[in-house]
């Protein structure tokens, strides 16, 4: 097996996997026309070796994958679990920290889903040590950093702060803060159940300007727990 069917295969397991088989929703999520996918999973398409370097990087980066997503776990492909070794190496420090990336997102109401697109840190560079993520039971890939947006947090969290977002975490917890896709809207609320309801409550004392609103299971979506805060203002 050559690296452009192992790259079709890690593909088609990709689509099958996250995806539910539907390729429109896999085009949908990498902004992919479907004729392109149909040429990258070709086994005829330019001799079967359609699936190039390049175009793996690039979706890899589109879909917010780990470096040389496409590429690991080849039989006998050692050269590409070399060249990713040494991306982790430059990547790293000598504590073997890692980084989490801030980003912004584009969200669909009521979808789970969502993309990311790294941006420059607003505040700080969010590095940890493999140690920092162990005994917090935390996996760095579901961990991101975004940056607050207006004052319905303040005083706890203001315009401007930023916050790192467990992924994982998405089971609600009263008084817990949270990252919410509300409406097609990425918000930072704290939770607080009331007599049975969830509601989406902002930690602004003007209540007038910042009402809490009910959750809707259906039509709203818990992107992950708010774990650390970065601020300037004290």
């Amino acid at each position: 097996m050559d690296m452009h069917e192992h790259r079709r295969n890690r593909l088609q397991a990709l689509i099958e996997d996250n995806y539910g088989g539907d390729r429109k929703t896999f085009c949908d999520a990498s902004e992919m026309s479907e004729s392109r996918l149909a040429q990258l999973l070709s086994a005829s398409y330019r001799d079967g070796q359609g699936f190039g370097e390049k175009a793996a990087r690039s979706l890899e980066g589109r879909l917010g994958l780990s470096f040389l997503y496409f590429d690991l776990l080849a039989t006998g492909e050692s050269a590409a679990q070399e060249l990713y070794q040494q991306h982790a190496r430059t990547d790293a420090r000598t504590d073997e920290s890692i980084r989490i990336l801030q980003v912004k997102l584009k969200l669909t109401a009521g979808s789970a889903r969502f993309k990311s697109e790294e941006v420059d840190p607003t505040l700080c560079v969010w590095r940890f040590s493999k140690s920092w993520f162990k005994e917090r039971h935390l996996s760095a890939d579901k961990l991101l950093a975004i940056s607050v947006t207006g004052s319905s947090m303040a005083p706890a969290l203001k315009d401007g702060d930023v916050v790192v977002v467990n992924t994982a975490d998405t089971q609600v917890k009263d008084n817990a803060v949270y990252l919410i896709n509300y409406q097609g809207e990425a918000v930072v609320r704290r939770m607080a159940l009331d007599f049975g309801r969830w509601y989406l409550s902002s930690d602004n004392i003007s209540r007038k300007q910042y009402q809490r609103q009910e959750f809707n299971d259906k039509k709203d979506v818990v992107i992950g727990r708010v774990i650390l805060m970065a601020s300037e203002q004290i």
